[in-house]
C-alpha cells in the first residue's frame, strides 16, 4: 500500500493579535499588531506534515469567499492535495481569533463556519483516499458525529487513526476512542475529556475506555508515552519561546509524517516533541514550520 497521511479537519482563517497580556474579563485592550494566517487545526497538522516531506491529503471544507481561496491556494502552495477541500455557497470559510502574549501564551476564540459542514461528501473523500493512506489524523474543529465514522473506515481499513481532541469535550463517545489508534492531549485537554485532576491518570483511565496509545503534550516538559506497555518519557530540547500558536498542531503533522515513513511510535514520539520544540521558537506562520532539514528522524 502507498504510505501516507490523510487529514480530515478543519480550515481556518488566523487573525493574530499580539499583546502585551492576555486580556482579562471586562478589559479592553490595544494590540501591538495584527496578522492574518492560515490557520485550523486540520490544515495546520496537514501544512506541518507537508513541510516534513510527507504532504498529504486535506479533507474539509472553506466558504465561497476570500478566506477560502485563500486558505486552499495557500495549502497548495506548501504542497498539501486540497482536490477533497469543498467549496460551500452561503457559508463564510471558519475563522480563529488568536490573543498571543509578550510571554508567548495564547487564548483562541473559533468560529466554525464552513467547518461545521463537513458531512457525507466527506467522508465520501475519506473512502477514496483511504486506499493510499497509512495513517489518518482527526481533530475535534468539525461535527463529531463526522470524527466517528471518519475513525470507523480508517479502523476497518487498516489505518492508523492519530486523534488530537482538541478543543477538548467532555465524554467522547466509546464507539470514537475504540477506533482511536494514538489519542494526542495536552494535560488539560486529558483531565477535561476524563474529569480526573492528574493529567496521568486521565491518560491511564483513557487507555481503559479503549485507546490504543495515549501521548500527553507537555510543552517545555515534553511528551508522556502510555500504552499497555507502560510509559516513557520524551524530553523537550530548550529553546526560547517566541510563540506557542500551532506547537500542539506541529507536534501531530510530525508523528503523522513519522509515522508514514515507516518509524516506530517512540521514535515517531520523539520526532514530534523536537519539532513542537523548533515551532515554538519560531514566529507563528507556514514559512516556519520545521522542516526535514530541521528535525530529521
Amino acid at each position: 500500500m502507498s504510505r501516507g497521511v490523510t487529514v480530515l479537519g478543519s480550515l481556518n482563517l488566523d487573525l493574530i493579535l499580539n499583546v502585551l497580556h492576555l486580556p482579562r474579563a471586562g478589559e479592553t485592550m490595544h494590540s501591538l499588531s495584527l496578522e492574518r494566517q492560515p490557520g485550523g487545526k486540520g490544515a495546520n497538522q496537514a501544512a506541518a506534515c507537508a513541510a516534513l516531506g510527507r504532504p498529504p491529503r486535506m479533507i474539509g471544507a472553506v466558504g465561497a469567499d476570500d478566506a477560502g481561496a485563500f486558505m486552499r491556494s495557500t495549502l497548495l502552495e506548501r504542497g498539501v492535495d486540497v482536490s477533497a477541500v469543498r467549496v460551500l455557497d452561503g457559508v463564510a470559510t471558519g475563522q480563529a481569533y488568536i490573543h498571543v502574549a509578550a510571554d508567548g501564551e495564547n487564548t483562541i476564540t473559533l468560529h466554525g463556519g464552513a467547518n461545521q459542514q463537513l458531512g457525507e461528501p466527506e467522508l465520501n473523500a475519506l473512502r477514496v483516499a483511504l486506499g493510499g493512506a497509512n495513517v489518518l489524523l482527526l481533530q475535534l474543529e468539525i461535527p463529531l458525529r463526522v470524527n466517528v465514522q471518519a475513525a470507523e473506515l480508517a479502523r476497518a481499513a487498516g489505518v492508523t487513526v492519530i486523534l488530537d481532541p482538541a478543543p477538548a469535550v467532555e465524554n467522547l463517545p466509546a464507539d470514537l476512542l475504540a477506533s482511536v489508534d494514538i489519542l494526542t492531549p495536552n494535560e488539560h485537554e486529558a483531565q477535561t475529556l476524563t474529569g480526573e485532576a492528574d493529567a496521568q491518570a486521565a491518560a491511564r483511565k483513557l487507555l481503559a475506555l479503549g485507546v490504543q496509545n495515549v501521548i500527553l503534550k507537555r510543552g517545555s516538559r515534553g511528551a508522556l508515552l502510555l500504552n499497555a506497555q507502560g510509559a516513557k518519557e520524551f524530553q523537550a530540547p530548550a529553546v526560547k519561546v517566541i510563540s506557542t500558536v500551532g506547537a500542539g498542531d506541529t507536534f501531530n503533522g510530525a508523528l503523522a509524517a513519522a509515522l508514514a515513513s515507516g518509524e516506530a511510535l517512540a521514535r515517531a514520539t520523539d520526532f514530534a516533541v523536537k519539532a513542537a520544540s523548533l515551532r515554538v521558537s519560531r514566529p507563528p506562520g507556514y514559512g516556519h514550520l520545521p522542516t526535514g532539514a530541521d528535525t530529521l528522524p
